[in-house]
């Protein structure tokens, strides 16, 4: 199986857990850790390779991280040079999550990375591009007689 496990800034990864759980249930095979303020990196560290105990992660692991450069993001790289399938990720939201778990099962590793990456840039929108885009698919499809 594919393992996710979610790391971020103060209260992200438990956050954005919760949120997920809201909209399409509790997930398995993931972890979620955060990095309070409390928190040392060591400290970090050992609650990653824990989660790493409890996951079943044979086919890969996939580090979703909040920011580049972050401890969460540091330590998690460290972790990931030393496992056989691993991707480390930040830019980590909602929608990347929802379609990964969703996912992450059916698909093999390499594409699940590609659609977070994906999934996660097509989350980001700005609405008025939208609704642009939308007025000018409307009136095309009159102009066809549509």
């Amino acid at each position: 199986m594919i393992s996710i496990i979610v790391l971020g800034h103060g209260h992200f990864a438990s956050g954005i857990q919760y949120a997920l759980n809201q909209i399409i249930g509790e997930q398995e095979n993931m972890a979620f850790i955060d990095f309070p303020e409390s928190k040392s990196p060591a400290q970090l560290k050992d609650e990653i390779l824990t989660a790493l105990t409890q996951l079943d992660h044979g086919d890969g692991v996939l580090f979703c991280c909040d920011i580049l450069g972050g401890s969460p993001f540091r330590t998690a790289s460290l972790i990931a040079q030393e496992l056989p399938i691993s991707e480390v990720i930040t830019g980590t939201n909602l929608q990347m999550l929802i379609e990964c778990a969703m996912e992450k099962d059916e698909l093999p590793f390499a594409e699940l990375v590609e659609l977070a990456i994906h999934s996660g840039k097509q989350g980001i929108v700005k609405l008025s591009e939208e609704l642009t885009q939308s007025k000018s698919h409307n009136t095309t499809q009159e102009d066809d007689g549509i």
